[in-house]
């Protein structure tokens, strides 16, 4: 293309040049706006945004503040505005939202009372108390909590300090009814005490009169008291109305009934009248009374209601935030962009309702690279990626969270200039074209280094070598100028500019050329391919017009166009791989080192529970050699020969002596697994003969698990870890049973299971001192350790408690016991204490 363009000689670039001169005159009418054009939040989709906040507003205050939500490029406004939504997002996630369906909108009331003279509507009275009453509580919420994540609403209402008494002097002058109550002031009481006293009389009478009037025949029978102009009346039929002394009020419609107040409470009728005009003056008193009482307060009301109207509009923004998942990202103050996980906020709302799921956007524009040319198929996403880009940048400097990744960054730009959409005008006399000059025509005017600018198709509209040409040097000028921004194009030498033009870079709608599909991801680095084939053949164009149009672009620039762009869907594909391998190896990674902390544990564990089983064996000795020692002093007392009773002595010593060696190599040996020896635990299976070469046992395997395996050693049931065991032969089984009986070994196993046998869940204490309670109950931990018994009791009885006492002081400070508690009152209460063992 740019061949071509050299070739139209020297009047294509007089033409481009004269143009530009043209956009950069300086026209007096266009005012230095932030935004443009004036219906920028049309074109861009804030006002669907905006239009989704004032629904969910429960007031009129909080939907003319949606209304008011604007454009800032202050951070501090932009900041507080973010913290405050993401505060009541706190706020309604924790079950306290601001209720405000009943608060009335009576800034026209209060500012109508301020002047002398002038009396608050009863209604009003009642609106006030009724929205003071959701309005109060909620306050003195945020101040008792004062969490950190409220202190933004708590800054947001500093300054609100609502008088008590003005608080109780509402509810003192208004009924649940929205009524003024007997008692607001005595004397109301005494009148309308003596209205009720009054009408009870009459209607008394009056029901007495109503009978005789039907026993006359003059009424009907099942007529009742009705009421005509506030009074009392008998309905009388009209043949009989001069029977009854009286005055009508009224008649049917037929005209055969009438509606007669009787002479005889007319009197008593226009008193209670009276009282009741009484009644009037002195309700007017008291709100005379309260609006003077108020009127100095009125200045803090207003402010009230302003916050309220805030506050209400804040929590609409926060509950949008909910519905659209928009997070606080990180605020910079310069002009920069770095999202991650970008979603249109209506777009995806709208897939939400069809059950369809968004492709998120990850876009990054800087300082080295400003300017990100966007390229790719039609209905590949294009705009959308442009829309969404400058909705989310508008709705973040309007204060307002964004659905993207939390970690993303969103920087401040002091202008955002859009050229969006078809602007031709048939009042103005624009073509279409025309519209994109006068548009361009404003970005140069009015860009500087923290300028925005988003063009849609940008060049198109007339010949496509002037449009291209005048698109590359309007970008080229806005580059220069250092400003940001994002355009979609076909055009290659728009595309081209990446490379000559140090801060523009490209950026592709990825398409799947084997599917014949968009992919809707943005791929920055290199430029995309219109597809405009592929589509065509995907939408049943006819081949042999497509042939002719091959003929004509070059077969060598389509299979071109297609290789790259299915070489980055490629490259996309690999990247994803990537990722997966590397999420892989970190958690193969993991689950090694929980090995080798487990192992190392398991080492810990073995060495711990040898040293006991070795301090036990020792405690079997002792007894033993005791007993021995006993039956040698009957020997001796029976006078038996003395060199037996030496000899018997010196073989025992012998046999501890070896056995407590034994033990202690025990403890010493190091905790090493053979992998060459060790089997699978998918090989083994219950029934197999098993050996653990570090205990040196061997036994019947009777269950396995992936986590656990029992066998059966010398009548013992020993559990383990599937990992330590061995797959043994008979001869190996034999083999060890021949090793464990010349090392004595089998002996003391024989011990373990006569300790086994002849264990009892629960040690009696009672009557014991202190030192043999300790003794007692330190020897049957031990033992219940030994034979791995996971719960026993200690009786210890209540009296005084001392035993039990010293009992719960040595349990504390067993690492062995993972608790106690007492046992149930049916099963003894406190006198028994129920261990637990690790």
């Amino acid at each position: 293309m740019l061949e071509h363009f050299e070739q139209c000689g020297f009047f294509l670039w007089f033409l481009v040049y004269v143009v530009i001169a043209y956009l950069c005159q300086t026209n007096d009418s266009y005012q230095n706006q932030m935004i443009y054009p004036s219906h920028f939040e049309d074109k861009i989709g804030f006002t669907g945004i905006r239009l989704l906040i004032e629904d969910a507003c429960q007031t009129s205050m909080g939907t003319e503040r949606a209304k008011e939500i604007v454009f800032s490029a202050q951070p501090a406004v932009i900041n507080r505005s973010l913290d405050e939504t993401i505060s009541f997002v706190i706020l309604i996630q924790s079950g306290h939202p601001l209720n405000l369906r009943d608060v009335s909108d009576l800034r026209d009331e209060l500012a109508r009372i301020r002047v002398q003279g002038t009396v608050i509507e009863l209604e009003a009275l009642y609106e006030l108390k009724i929205s003071l009453k959701v309005f109060v509580p909620f306050l003195r919420f945020l101040r008792i909590e004062a969490k950190e994540q409220y202190g933004p609403l708590l800054e947001m209402c500093s300054g609100i300090e609502l008088s008590p008494s003005l608080i109780k002097e509402v509810e003192r002058l208004t009924d649940d009814k929205g009524q003024v109550p007997d008692s607001a002031s005595p004397k109301l009481a005494e009148i309308r005490q003596e209205i009720r006293r009054r009408q009870s009389g009459v209607e008394k009478r009056i029901r007495q009169m109503l009978g005789e009037a039907k026993q006359q025949g003059w009424a009907d029978a099942e007529v009742d008291i009705t009421i005509r102009n506030g009074r009392m009346v008998i309905p009388v039929k009209a043949s009989d109305k001069r029977r009854l002394r009286g005055f009508i009020h009224d008649e049917s419609s037929s005209g055969q009934t009438v509606y007669i107040e009787p002479a005889e409470i007319f009197d008593t009728n226009n008193e209670i009248r009276e009282l009741e005009y009484a009644e009037k003056r002195e309700i007017l008193r008291i709100l005379t009374t309260f609006t003077s009482f108020v009127r100095p307060h009125l200045p803090l009301l207003s402010d009230v209601w302003h916050l309220i109207g805030k506050l209400d509009a804040t929590q609409a923004k926060a509950r949008l935030t909910l519905k659209i998942n928009a997070v606080k990202p990180n605020i910079d103050n310069l002009p920069v962009i770095d999202w991650i996980g970008a979603m249109h906020p209506l777009l995806y709302l709208t897939l939400l309702e069809q059950h369809k799921s968004i492709v998120p956007l990850d876009i990054s524009l800087s300082r080295d690279a400003r300017i990100l040319v966007i390229s790719g198929p039609n209905a590949g996403g294009k705009s959308v990626c442009l829309k969404t880009i400058g909705l989310l940048q508008y709705m973040v400097q309007c204060g307002l969270p964004v659905p993207m990744k939390q970690n993303s960054v969103c920087g401040i730009f002091e202008r955002i200039f859009i050229d969006i959409g078809d602007e031709q005008s048939l009042e103005n006399d624009l073509s279409t074209y025309s519209s994109h000059l006068i548009n361009m025509k404003y970005f140069i005017g009015h860009t500087s280094p923290s300028t925005l600018f988003l063009i849609d198709e940008f060049g198109t509209g007339t010949e496509p070598q002037l449009g291209g040409a005048i698109a590359e040097a309007v970008l080229d000028t806005l580059n220069h100028k250092q400003a940001f921004g994002v355009v979609t194009t076909h055009y290659a030498n728009l595309k081209l500019m990446a490379d000559r033009n140090p801060g523009i870079i490209n950026g592709a709608m990825l398409f799947d050329s084997n599917r014949l599909q968009p992919l809707y991801l943005l791929q920055t680095g290199r430029p995309g391919s219109s597809f405009a084939f592929e589509i065509a053949r995907k939408i049943g164009f006819p081949e042999d017009v497509l042939s002719k149009a091959a003929d004509i672009t070059g077969q060598s620039q389509l299979n071109f166009d297609m290789q790259l762009q299915q070489l980055e869907v490629d490259k996309k594909e690999v990247a994803r791989k990537q990722t997966e391998l590397r999420l892989a190896d970190i958690l193969l990674n993991e689950v090694i080192e929980k090995y080798k902390r487990l192992l190392r544990q398991l080492e810990d564990r073995r060495k711990t529970l040898l040293s006991e089983a070795g301090r036990e064996a020792q405690d079997l000795i002792d007894k033993a050699n005791r007993q021995i020692e006993h039956t040698i002093k009957e020997i001796r007392e029976s006078q038996a020969e003395k060199e037996k009773t030496k000899q018997l002595r010196e073989t025992l010593q012998q046999s501890k002596s070896e056995l407590v060696k034994q033990a202690d190599d025990l403890v010493k040996q190091p905790f090493v697994v053979d992998d060459q020896k060790t089997e699978q635990p998918g090989d083994l299976k219950p029934g197999d003969l098993v050996g653990i070469d570090e205990l040196e046992v061997s036994g019947e395997l009777l269950s396995i698990s992936e986590h656990e395996a029992v066998i059966s050693f010398h009548s013992v049931k020993l559990r383990t870890s599937p990992e330590k065991l061995r797959k043994l032969s008979r001869a190996e089984h034999r083999k060890t049973l021949a090793v464990q009986r010349s090392g004595g070994k089998l002996s003391v196993m024989d011990d373990v299971n006569e300790k086994s046998a002849n264990f009892q869940l629960t040690i009696d204490v009672r009557g014991k001192r202190a030192e043999e309670t300790i003794e007692m109950v330190a020897k049957y931990l031990d033992e219940a350790l030994l034979i791995s018994m996971k719960e026993v009791s200690i009786l210890h009885g209540k009296g005084n408690g001392i035993l039990r006492k010293v009992v719960r002081e040595y349990l504390s400070k067993q690492k062995t016991v993972a608790s106690f508690e007492d046992a149930p009152v049916e099963a003894g209460g406190n006198g028994i204490t129920r261990v637990k063992l690790k």
